[in-house]
């Protein structure tokens, strides 16, 4: 996806109505869709598309639902009650709703689906960074922190947070599967934006209505789509076996 502009010969957004449909050869990789519109460049430059998004949707998930775990934690016992009531009420509420009611008070594009994404995945990710972070609490080392006077914002973010970074780290990789997976299925309802730019989940839109001339249409960004969610599980199995601090 980084050297899509080297390894993508063909411009994504151009149609060639003489190459429509045509079979993967010498000059077409992946052949070419309705339009006759390279598949490799728009694959690659879409990858870069889809899986932006996915990234800033993640990072908004995981920096926000941190957060929230952690004042689930160190916060007074008034704020920490409503907090958790707050928290309870949105995980009661399906998270791709939620995405969806951001999604129409803001300006449909690609970044503000990202954003959306990352807002519904906010509760997700909090509850399991509070019972992760609440599970280290009864560990000898932070009674001991606590013996010789230190805060509970040190104790947080020296002691707590390092401890349950494996847990932390796997979970923010199913974010990343969870964020990819609804970034394309809104996209492939046309919620993404501008449907002529190329994004993985528009290609299966636009795919599969010749699936059965020419089914590589869907496969190819539905293959994609399998391997970063793949690599994404093989990555959360590999960090949540690691050994805790």
């Amino acid at each position: 996806m980084l050297l899509a502009p080297l390894l993508a010969i063909y411009d994504p957004l151009t149609p060639v109505s003489d190459h429509a449909l045509a079979a993967p050869s010498q000059q077409y990789r992946l052949g070419t869709d309705l339009l006759g519109r390279d598949v490799f460049s728009r694959l690659a430059y879409g990858g870069q598309r889809t899986l932006g998004a996915t990234l800033i949707a993640t990072g908004i998930a995981v920096a926000g639902g941190l957060s929230w775990g952690g004042m689930l934690i160190i916060a007074p016992n008034p704020l920490r009650w409503v907090l958790s009531i707050l928290l309870d009420a949105l995980l009661a509420f399906p998270s791709i709703l939620t995405a969806l009611v951001i999604l129409t008070a803001l300006k449909p594009s690609l970044m503000t689906l990202g954003i959306a994404l990352g807002m519904a995945g906010i509760p997700l990710y909090a509850q399991v960074a509070a019972d992760a972070l609440r599970a280290t609490l009864s560990q000898p080392f932070i009674e001991g922190a606590r013996s010789i006077g230190a805060t509970r914002w040190y104790i947080l973010t020296r002691h707590i947070i390092p401890t349950a970074l494996p847990a932390l780290a796997a979970f923010g990789s199913v974010i990343f599967s969870w964020s990819l997976i609804y970034q394309a299925a809104l996209t492939f309802l046309g919620l993404g934006g501008d449907i002529a730019q190329p994004d993985w989940g528009t290609m299966l839109a636009q795919g599969y209505r010749t699936i059965r001339e020419t089914p590589l249409l869907v496969i190819a960004p539905g293959g994609m789509l399998m391997v970063c969610v793949w690599m994404a599980n093989w990555f959360a199995d590999g960090v949540g076996k690691s050994p805790s601090r």
